[in-house]
C-alpha cells in the first residue's frame, strides 16, 4: 500500500522461497485484491518450476506480467501473458558479449514484451543493491521497452536514468531499511525522482 500510495505504476510480487522477500500465495492474494485499479501485479519468479507458476497462476487471476529470474518455462500462457525478461550484467562484461545476450533474450519463440537490466551477483537473483555498469547498457540497442535496475536508490536515481534513459525503474533494496524491510518515506523519494526524471 506504501507503493501505491507513493505512486508506484506497479509491484512485484516475490515468489522465490529463498529470497528474504518471498512471500507465500495467501499473502499475495490479499495484497493483490486489496489493489486499486491500474496498479500492474507483476509475479517474480527464479528458476521456478511448472507446478509453482500454476499454483500463482490459478490462486492470483490478477497477474499482469511474469518475471523470470534464470531458467524461462515453456508456458503456453506466455502467449497471450506479457512477462519480462532478465538482462543480468557487471562491468566486467564486453559491450558485443551484452548485447549477444540481449538479443537472444529479445528473440525467443515467444518474446518478452519487456527487458529488465539487472546487475549480475553470484548466487542472488536481484535485490542485490548493486548499481549496474550504466555507462555499458546507455551503449545497448534495445528493440522492446527496458527496466533499469540494479542498485538504485532515492539519491542516485536521477543520474542513472540521465545516463541510461530507461522506459521506466525497477527498486527493491534501495528502498529499504534493511534488507526486506520497506521504507515509506525512501519510497515516495524514490517516485518522486523517478517521475522528475522519466516524465
Amino acid at each position: 500500500m506504501a507503493a501505491v500510495d507513493a505512486g508506484c505504476d506497479a509491484i512485484g510480487l516475490n515468489f522465490f522461497p529463498d529470497s528474504i522477500r518471498y512471500i507465500s500465495t495467501d499473502i499475495a492474494l490479499e495484497i493483490a485484491n486489496n489493489l486499486p485499479p491500474f496498479i500492474s501485479v507483476v509475479a517474480v519468479f527464479a528458476n521456478a518450476n511448472l507446478s509453482q507458476i500454476d499454483e500463482v497462476l490459478k490462486t492470483i487471476p490478477r497477474i499482469d506480467y511474469y518475471q523470470f529470474h534464470g531458467s524461462v518455462p515453456e508456458l503456453d500462457i506466455l502467449k497471450n501473458k506479457p512477462w519480462i525478461g532478465i538482462l543480468s550484467i557487471d562491468d566486467s562484461m564486453s559491450l558485443d558479449f551484452v548485447q549477444n545476450k540481449l538479443d537472444s533474450i529479445s528473440n525467443q519463440k515467444i518474446p518478452p514484451s519487456v527487458i529488465l537490466v539487472d546487475s549480475k551477483s553470484k548466487g542472488m537473483f536481484g535485490g542485490t543493491g548493486i548499481p549496474g555498469p550504466w555507462e555499458l547498457i546507455s551503449k545497448l540497442k534495445f528493440n522492446r521497452p527496458w527496466i533499469l535496475a540494479g542498485g538504485l536508490t532515492p539519491l542516485n536515481l536521477a543520474k542513472a536514468i540521465s545516463v541510461t534513459n530507461p522506459y521506466c525503474v525497477d527498486v527493491a533494496s534501495g528502498v529499504e531499511n534493511t534488507f526486506g524491510d520497506k521504507c515509506p518515506i525512501k519510497m515516495l523519494e524514490f517516485v518522486t525522482n523517478a517521475v522528475c526524471k522519466l516524465s
